[in-house]
């Protein structure tokens, strides 16, 4: 048996390493150059910069132990940043990779064979079989069952034949979020995350903080839900500015700062989850995970993913 995985972030490829442990060939496809979906990282100078998730709580002894197991130290950090402000749930830090956040997905994916820069436009059944075509139309072959690890709202065009299964998608919604990143030329006295320190800027993550990081006056700046919602289709040079000076605004000391790039997650967070950990139609062999289906975590994208590999397989919570 074989199964394509469309997603490589945690979700994707948590679902993807497991039904490889267990003997199914899995083929693993994203639209971007490497892994990691909201947990992505940009090389830049020799050096990494995290502007998706900069790091990530671990509540539940399994998903310590599922990361334990599987990632060398060399890969996986402790960080416990000094943060200021009110601390959310999603803002919990326990982890983060090295020398990148990605390089936790990268490793995780290392049995699986990995396509980057593939992107799924299409699904077609072929009698008991899924067809996977891209964005050319380009037929990339066909597989026993599909996995769609993927932003609500970007799995449910790929649905078109399953309309049922598409609809039970529309009462998630997410949120987006702008991220600008800026470097100081001279140290800045901050902490390692400041969260709500000025109205239109949701956290300031000092990335050069994090281990294994060796540029120095590295800042990620995310900004408002709200904000990001009113200004999401402005050019990215604009955004850079204007979130530099929401920087200038509340941290004067920073007046050397320069931008290096913008990014924009159409799809950054959850605001209203699906409610269940997975979606799985036997019958269709077709399935769905992420952290949309349980919450705005990292940790949720690793549940969901855990929970269609145990509906793939068939294993009860205790063996998988």
């Amino acid at each position: 048996m074989n199964a394509a995985v469309v997603g490589a972030g945690m979700a994707g490829v948590t679902v993807a390493r497991l039904l490889q442990e267990a003997g199914i060939a899995v083929t693993l496809f994203d639209k971007s150059k490497g892994s990691g979906g909201r947990l992505a990282s940009r090389q830049w100078h020799g050096d990494w910069i995290d502007h998706g998730a900069p790091y990530f709580g671990a509540e539940q002894p399994a998903f310590h132990r599922f990361l334990r197991q599987r990632l060398a130290s060399s890969v996986l950090a402790t960080w416990q940043p000094g943060i200021a402000g009110l601390v959310a749930a999603d803002e919990q830090s326990c982890y983060v990779g090295v020398p990148r956040s990605s390089a936790v997905t990268r490793a995780l994916l290392a049995p699986v064979c990995f396509q980057p820069a593939t992107r799924v436009t299409r699904l077609q059944r072929d009698g008991s079989r899924w067809q996977l075509f891209n964005d050319g139309d380009s037929l990339l072959g066909s597989w026993d069952l599909v996995l769609l690890a993927l932003p609500a709202p970007q799995a449910r065009p790929l649905l078109a034949a399953l309309p049922a299964l598409a609809t039970q998608l529309a009462s998630v919604e997410m949120e987006p979020c702008w991220v600008t990143v800026v470097q100081t030329a001279t140290p800045v006295p901050l902490p390692d995350v400041e969260i709500g320190a000025h109205p239109h800027l949701r956290r300031i993550t000092h990335n050069s903080a994090k281990p294994g990081r060796s540029r120095q006056g590295i800042y990620v700046l995310q900004a408002s839900t709200a904000w990001s919602q009113n200004h999401l289709e402005e050019p990215p040079a604009e955004i850079g500015e204007q979130m530099r000076q929401f920087w200038l605004d509340c941290r004067p000391p920073a007046r050397d700062s320069q931008i290096l790039f913008c990014h924009r997650w159409r799809y950054g967070f959850t605001r209203q989850a699906l409610g269940q950990a997975c979606l799985w139609q036997a019958a269709e062999r077709i399935g769905l995970c992420g952290d949309w289906c349980l919450g705005r975590r990292v940790e949720d994208a690793w549940l969901s993913g855990l929970n269609l590999a145990r509906q793939v397989l068939g294993s009860p919570a205790a063996t998988l």
